[in-house]
């Protein structure tokens, strides 16, 4: 929960007792399995122009491992506020040790301004390195976050 006073015309933030409530839920709802996982996370963020291609990774999944990759693309309005621009996204993978992402195959591709994926073990293209990878069309430089490593399974 979230609350705002204002008080002598300054607006004074804070989180109340329902933070601290939600967070102690949280905690204790998390599955055995993640409280002692390590979460290990590439990330790349920028600009990118047209007939460019950015990644993030690698990360290198092991057999049993859960991958999970995400990213956004945006411009800025004349507010400053984001605004979601469709790129062409790829999930790649290569055998393991192989840390070049041009020589790693396309797995999955989405055009979209917001990407989500995930691979599960057990599946054909674990073990090995994954990137999460975007490029555009388009004339203006594009803003992005990409982010890619391991998940816990849901």
């Amino acid at each position: 929960m979230f609350s705002t006073i204002t008080r002598g015309g300054r607006r004074l933030a804070f989180a109340g007792a329902g933070l601290a409530a939600a967070l102690t839920a949280g905690l204790a709802l998390a599955p055995p399995a993640a409280g002692g996982a390590t979460i290990t996370q590439m990330a790349a963020q920028g600009d990118l122009a047209k007939g460019s291609l950015a990644c993030a990774g690698p990360f290198a999944a092991e057999a049993a491992d859960a991958v999970a990759g995400s990213g956004t693309a945006f411009t800025l309005n004349e507010f400053g506020v984001p605004v979601g621009v469709a790129v062409d996204w790829q999930l790649r993978r290569a055998d393991p040790a192989d840390d070049f992402f041009a020589d790693a195959e396309v797995v999955q591709t989405e055009h979209t301004d917001f990407f989500v994926t995930s691979v599960q073990a057990p599946n054909k293209w674990m073990p090995g390195d994954f990137w999460v990878c975007l490029s555009t069309g388009s004339r203006t430089p594009v803003h992005y976050k990409a982010f890619v490593g391991n998940g816990l399974p849901a």
